[in-house]
């Protein structure tokens, strides 16, 4: 940007008697009634979280755009007149005041006593270390040593400014010494020095758009220094200047702030919008909105927009504009009002007197241009006039009783009128009215083919050459009001009073709607013109929007908060890059062409976090409150207190009455929710588990904050839900279950034994019955039968050899029956059960076996007190098997020695008969049927039998476990 010079003489005149341009800028005040502390502000800066730290006279306050927080003396501040202010890294607050230094870590305050003075400037540099300005002289501390320093060596140096730049570059101005920049923890001279120190500094910066450029201002005025030159650009009384992003330059003076562009000089004060009180400093904050602190006044924001408005405080006498029009001269336009004409020229406003003592000639409802420069101007029952530059006269004749709404010349020259007494053709010459049509009209527009197109409040009439008027075939438009007409390249646009903008391409039939839901303001479209960029400016009921013609689609509004306006009928001009638009609140002029640096993002940070439990019935609550700072880490939330509440703060210092939230809860959300306006939510019943909650801000043009606010927290689960009590129960369970099952088995095992147990007597009692009926009634007549062999063979001769035989055959028969039955009768007996006693059964026959041969049988029987009692099955095959056993060792074995052995060894029960015959080759005793029965009867039992033989002898070894031996039972 380069600075057009401005003549000193002429700027001292300007200074001093700069007229009071007739409209207002736009600025946002902030005072005691909002909450301020006091209205004396001193100094501003801007933490992290983008909250405004105001100092004041009558101590500290602190801004998130809505609400103000205040500290003072009370809170632990040194002294309520805070004079500067700085931020160092961790966002502690420096306060400089009237009684040294303080600093505000959020909680509390810490007073320094090494700087007892007035502490007129603080900053912070790079490295975090705090510079300040106490009695003209430059001291610097980090809380635990305050150091005064001496930048020339000159002991009598008096330091007139302090600055830091955008990088944390400490700067410095001396009175007579000039400007001097910390670098390397070195003071470095201006090069210009020598010129400079010629000047008494109160403020300055470096040009953030142009290197090497120094702005600064002196008891003279504002200066520039540049290119080994040094050159002035405004003379008065000023004190501080700052650089906004559009590097026009804001200056603070003793009555009100000066805004210096390329074009031109504004100077803002109580005439225009502003406050006539000094500026004591002036802050650009992160979103790019210049902030001014004033003595008296409070604190102003200016807000760029690109409008200003024109309303009764500029002089018009109602702010209710109806009318536009350009006037005879450049730069001039004129207003009707309900409260007369007026006429805007050269910055000025005043009224044009329309020659009628009617009072309804003051109601100015309509102007209109023609061809030849002449202004028309329609009021409400006040007549027709027209202004050709010089004279105001009367164009009707007897026709005061009209409300002009609007006026058209076409084409051909013809002046067309729409009144609520319908639509009229003008007689210029003769200045009589000529009917067209008696519907009531509020708007003219001519096509392209020359028809004429009268919006009434039912829908649109065209009248052609023939002046024949037709209804326009347009179901959109049946029954809708229509409030204006404008074309755009082939189309025409309608507004309606309740359904927006219809487009209507008349060559291809092709409609199209615009209306709230495709963005705009409002259903209720007033006046539509489209500029010379291509825009469609639209003056709806509530504000104005702008329209792409090619797409027809809503522009966005800027993140500023919407001016919210009701426009007027027709009332849209545009001159060159401005665009005029009548409201009830008064003429706003936009300037089309005008930049508007982008505003920053919003921040948000969370506040607090609450957790607690419902108790029903009870009016206490089991409540956690969370700090911002107890967030930073994971937070442990008990399982009763899981409804939760989370407060947080969305700062947008632009707009933030526009301000939108968006959250959503990871572990139960995925995806943000729908735009809220609320700063708080409320999570009830929030099952156990770990959460993350995230919120953002949104502007109103859907711009995202800066940062999503966000803490982690973990809701333990109640006891009943812990994995060791779910083990515990699922250990619980299984016991039971096989508590249940033990039960149930043991229950069956006791029946079965019961059961077992009745068997088992009855058997007991079975065989000893038998075993007593079989000895009595087999015993006795086996006697018999031997008693009664006796006797025959004493009867038959001793010589019949052949007799005798026989008998002695059946002697023997019998007693080998008499043997069968005794094993029979032993096993039958139930005392005869224990495993000693089928020993000692076995050893018995063995000995009767060999009792009467060379033979030597032998036993050797141990079991280590391990007896119990056997099943008659288990007997009764021991028994067969050592029998045939022993049975074959005499009859086979030609052994000198047979040994019989029944040991218990590790539960294994091991019987063996062992002779030391000739033993038995392996064919020969699988082809005898005694073998093949011993081993069937070891298998029936669940035992392993091994026979051994070689020329040495044979063995055969029975192994059973004893356990599996006792546990078989008779069924």
């Amino acid at each position: 940007m380069y600075y057009k010079k401005i003549i000193l003489l002429g700027l001292c005149l300007l200074l001093h008697s700069l007229p009071g341009f007739s409209q207002r800028y736009n600025f946002r005040q902030y005072d005691i009634e909002d909450g301020l502390t006091q209205s004396q502000v001193t100094s501003i800066t801007q933490d992290s979280k983008r909250r405004l730290w105001i100092a004041t006279l009558g101590g500290l306050s602190c801004f998130n755009g809505k609400l103000f927080c205040s500290y003072t003396k009370t809170n632990g501040l040194n002294n309520n007149f805070a004079l500067a202010l700085s931020l160092d890294k961790n966002d502690g607050i420096w306060v400089g005041t009237a009684r040294g230094v303080s600093k505000f870590n959020g909680q509390k305050f810490n007073n320094y006593k090494q700087t007892k003075d007035w502490v007129g400037k603080l900053v912070t540099s790079h490295t975090g270390t705090v510079y300040g300005l106490s009695s003209a002289k430059l001291f610097k501390t980090n809380e635990a040593v305050t150091e005064f320093l001496n930048i020339t060596k000159d002991e009598d140096e008096n330091v007139s400014a302090l600055k830091v730049d955008d990088e944390g570059k400490i700067a410095v101005a001396i009175i007579r010494k000039g400007i001097f920049y910390l670098e390397n923890e070195k003071w470095r001279p201006h090069p210009l020095n020598d010129q400079l120190k010629n000047f008494f500094i109160t403020d300055f910066f470096s040009d953030r758009f142009h290197k090497n450029k120094l702005w600064f201002l002196s008891v003279e005025g504002l200066h520039s220094a540049e290119n080994g030159k040094i050159s002035q650009y405004v003379s008065g009384k000023f004190r501080v200047i700052e650089q906004d992003a559009k590097s026009n330059i804001w200056i603070g003076a003793t009555n009100g702030a000066y805004y210096l562009t390329d074009t031109e000089l504004i100077h803002f004060n109580g005439k225009n919008g502003f406050s006539n009180n000094m500026v004591n400093a002036i802050f650009r904050d992160a979103e790019n909105n210049i902030w001014l602190a004033t003595d008296g006044a409070g604190l102003f924001r200016f807000i760029d927009r690109n409008y200003v408005i024109f309303d009764e405080s500029q002089g018009l006498r109602s702010k209710i504009v109806m009318s536009l029009a350009k006037g005879h001269a450049q730069d001039e336009i004129w207003m009707g009002t309900y409260g007369g004409l007026f006429q805007y020229k050269s910055g000025q406003i005043k009224e044009i007197k329309i020659p009628s003592d009617q009072e309804d000639s003051k109601n100015v409802i309509f102007l209109y241009n023609d061809r030849e420069k002449n202004i028309w101007i329609g009021t409400m029952y006040g007549g027709l006039w027209r202004h050709n530059g010089k004279r105001m006269e009367l164009m009707t004749k007897d026709q005061h009783a009209i409300a002009y709404n609007t006026i058209l010349e076409d084409s051909q020259g013809r002046i067309w009128l729409s009144t609520d007494a319908g639509c009229f053709l003008l007689d210029k010459k003769n200045k009589r009215l000529k009917s067209i049509s008696k519907q009531f009209g509020s708007a003219l527009l001519e096509t392209n083919q020359g028809e004429i197109l009268l919006g009434t409040e039912d829908g649109v009439y065209m009248i052609n050459s023939r002046y024949e008027v037709v209804r326009l075939k347009l179901p959109q438009l049946t029954g809708s009001s229509i409030l204006c007409m404008a074309k755009s390249g082939g189309a025409i646009l309608f507004g309606t009073s309740d359904n927006g903008i219809l487009v209507w391409d008349r060559k291809t039939g092709n409609t199209q709607v615009i209306n709230t839901r495709a963005g705009l303001a409002s259903d209720h479209v007033y006046s539509m013109l489209v500029d010379d960029q291509g825009i469609l400016w639209t003056g709806t009921g509530k504000g104005v929007n702008k329209i792409k013609t090619g797409d027809f689609s809503v522009i966005k509004n800027s993140n500023e908060q919407s001016l919210l306006v009701e426009c007027n009928q027709n009332a849209i001009l545009q001159d060159k890059n401005k665009v005029w638009i009548g409201t009830t609140k008064g003429a706003i002029v936009y300037n089309s062409a005008s930049y508007i640096p982008k505003s920053g993002k919003p921040y948000i940070y969370i506040n607090s976090v609450t957790a607690f439990a419902q108790n029903k019935g009870q009016q206490q609550k089991q409540q956690t409150t969370f700090q911002a700072n107890d967030l930073g880490s994971i937070i442990s939330i008990p399982y009763q207190q899981n409804n939760i509440i989370v407060n947080f703060t969305g700062i947008f210092l632009t707009n933030p009455e526009g301000l939108l939230y968006q959250y959503r809860l990871i572990g139960l959300d995925t995806k943000f929710s729908e735009t809220i306006s609320n700063t708080s939510m409320n999570f009830t019943s929030v099952p156990p588990g770990r959460y993350t909650f995230q919120v953002k801000a949104i502007t109103k043009n859907g711009t995202s904050s800066v940062n999503a606010a966000s803490f982690t927290f973990e809701i333990s689960p109640p006891y009943y839900q812990t994995g060791i009590f779910r083990l515990f129960i699922f250990v619980l369970i299984v016991l039971l279950i096989l508590l249940a099952v033990y039960i149930i088995i043991n229950l069956k095992e006791r029946k079965r034994k019961l059961r077992l147990k009745i068997k088992l007597e009855e058997q007991f009692k079975v065989r000893k019955q038998t075993a007593e009926d079989f000895h009595d009634d087999l015993g006795n007549k086996l006697t018999r039968i031997s008693v009664l062999s006796e006797v025959l063979s004493s009867m038959i001769d001793e010589k019949d050899t052949e007799k005798r035989s026989i008998i002695l055959k059946i002697n023997d028969n019998v007693n080998e029956l008499y043997r069968g039955t005794k094993d029979i009768l032993w096993s039958l007996n139930p005392k005869n059960d224990k495993l000693s006693e089928l020993l000692e059964h076995i050893r018995e026959f063995g000995k009767e076996m060999f009792n009467s041969t060379p033979i030597r049988f032998e036993d050797r029987i141990q079991l280590n007190n391990q007896d119990g009692k056997l099943s008659l099955d288990m007997s009764r095959n021991l028994l067969m098997i050592f029998k045939e056993a022993i049975h074959n060792a005499l009859k086979h074995s030609k052994a000198g020695v047979v040994i019989f052995s029944a040991t218990v060894q590790d539960g294994i029960l091991e019987i063996a008969v062992k002779d030391d015959g000739q033993g038995l080759s392996t064919a020969a005793s699988m082809d005898g049927h005694g073998i093949n029965n011993m081993n069937v009867r070891a298998q029936r039992i669940n035992a392993k039998l091994n026979i051994n033989s070689n020329h040495s002898g044979m063995e055969i070894m029975l192994r059973v476990n004893l356990s599996t031996l006792m546990r078989a039972k008779n069924v």
